[in-house]
């Protein structure tokens, strides 16, 4: 330990231990993902109470098919019940939309899985993955509460939209009872264009674009990588034109993005083309603008950390830390459905939820919570600010890839944590990306932590590794 750390330790001797967090359990974090909204329900009984009860029954097994696909990998939907067909968890899938061999305008399955023949063994070491059974008071018991809209009734029908909300700790212990891993941690919110191309031109702002209808029909702010649709007003027309949107116009997008106070902007490309009675959409996701870290001068940054390390003790090394953040004009996801000719509304549903689940996989293999594994890192903090502190504690708060934080070392410009992480410490670097803190290692030993400014700079010093 050098000396500024014997002096620190010092100091909080007489004051005792730091703790955030708590053993044992996941630090606190929003409950967005667990919920579902606007699901359609639509049932018909012998008496208007009876098919109330019915929708709302199918709607919650719809729901809950929906949270957890959502949350887990799709290689262990064949864990996952059917609630909504009332089937149980199946032992193997057909083909999963988009795999080799599979024909590009298929009808795209949400419960698609794995590929017939393959083999999938288990992790050596690791528990054995379970199916998970549910009743329908189970569902309820899982259920927090529930927000009805647009209700229509009649003497034996009844229809509705139904926002479920669920028991965060409940849907956990449900899964990690069953040693299935699973992704809570959000993308920070994207804005999302639809621009629509037809033979006819491109089409964003107009009131006949129906690919803006449908990122409207419903809010995606729910899922893990949330994104919100424009309003569409006279000064939306004037900031970014369909033309614009698909040249990812730099200037254009990121004046929407500064107006929607947002990091992202991704442009939803549609292509339609209709064929032999059939309308056949190409849907890409495609990166437009994304906010770029502001970074420091090195002069101010290497007199900023003088003082937390010894010279002499870390030698220089290039960083080796992969880039996530998606560069402009990447494609995030891509789909191409097809439906009978008149039923562009429906094709169009798919295609967002098919895109929506393409793009969230990458991320959510990133963030998966695998509590069959977990690990006590020995970690660095450098802030420059109380600011830049808070800002870290508030990112390891909101993960639940940490499990307990313990600071034992404390500075104006520096503190030394214990992280207890589940799962891949890999991942829990991505997880704190989104909330502007950097996790990374020099030497795969010791870990270190910094607001993402600052870590700019930070990687690859000489000062971060030691001889």
């Amino acid at each position: 330990m050098n000396r500024f750390w014997r002096r620190v330790k010092g100091g909080l001797a007489a004051a005792g231990l730091a703790f955030f967090g708590q053993s044992g359990g996941a630090l606190a974090v929003g409950d967005d993902v667990f919920v579902v909204p606007r699901v359609p329900v639509q049932a018909e009984a012998e008496s208007a109470a009876a098919a109330k009860a019915a929708a709302q029954t199918q709607g919650r097994r719809r729901a809950m098919d929906i949270l957890l696909r959502r949350i887990t990998a799709e290689e262990d939907w064949i864990y996952l019940p059917r609630l909504a067909a009332g089937e149980p968890a199946p032992a193997a899938e057909p083909a999963p939309y988009g795999a080799e061999g599979a024909d590009p305008y298929a009808p795209f399955d949400p419960y698609a899985a794995r590929i017939p023949g393959e083999s999938y063994p288990e992790t050596p070491g690791v528990a054995e993955k379970q199916a998970i059974v549910l009743t329908d008071r189970d569902l309820e018991n899982l259920e927090s509460s529930f927000e009805v809209y647009g209700e229509k009734s009649s003497a034996r029908t009844y229809r509705a939209f139904i926002t479920y909300r669920f028991k965060p700790d409940a849907v956990r212990r449900l899964l990690r009872e069953a040693h299935l891993p699973y992704s809570e941690t959000q993308m920070r919110t994207a804005l999302v264009l639809p621009v629509l191309q037809t033979q006819n031109g491109l089409y964003l702002w107009e009131e006949n674009n129906p690919w803006m209808a449908a990122w409207k029909s419903r809010p995606f702010n729910n899922e893990l990588t949330p994104m919100i649709a424009p309003l569409g007003d006279l000064e939306d027309a004037a900031r970014v034109t369909p033309r614009k949107a698909l040249d990812l116009d730099a200037e254009a997008l990121e004046a929407m993005a500064d107006h929607y106070a947002v990091s992202q902007v991704i442009v939803a490309h549609a292509l339609l083309r209709q064929q032999n009675g059939e309308d056949r959409l190409t849907v890409r996701l495609i990166n437009g603008y994304r906010e770029a870290a502001a970074e420091a001068p090195l002069s101010a940054l290497e007199e900023d950390i003088t003082g937390l390390l010894e010279p002499g003790e870390y030698e220089t090394v290039q960083p080796g830390v992969e880039e996530l953040a998606a560069k402009t004009g990447d494609v995030l996801a891509q789909v191409a459905l097809a439906e009978p000719s008149g039923n562009f509304p429906t094709l169009a549903e798919r295609a967002i939820e098919s895109a929506i689940a393409k793009y969230a996989a990458g991320w959510k293999a990133r963030t998966l919570i695998d509590h069959s594994s977990e690990a006590v890192l020995e970690t660095s903090a450098f802030f420059r600010s109380l600011d830049d502190w808070k800002r870290i504690r508030a990112g390891l708060d909101a993960t639940p890839l940490v499990g307990s934080a313990q600071v034992f070392a404390l500075s104006p410009r520096g503190a030394e944590l214990r992280l207890k992480v589940f799962g891949d410490p890999n991942r829990l670097a991505v997880a704190l990306e989104n909330y502007g803190v950097v996790f990374w290692t020099e030497d795969g030993e010791r870990w270190l932590l910094a607001a993402a400014s600052q870590a700019s700079q930070l990687r690859g010093s000489r000062l971060l590794r030691r001889r």
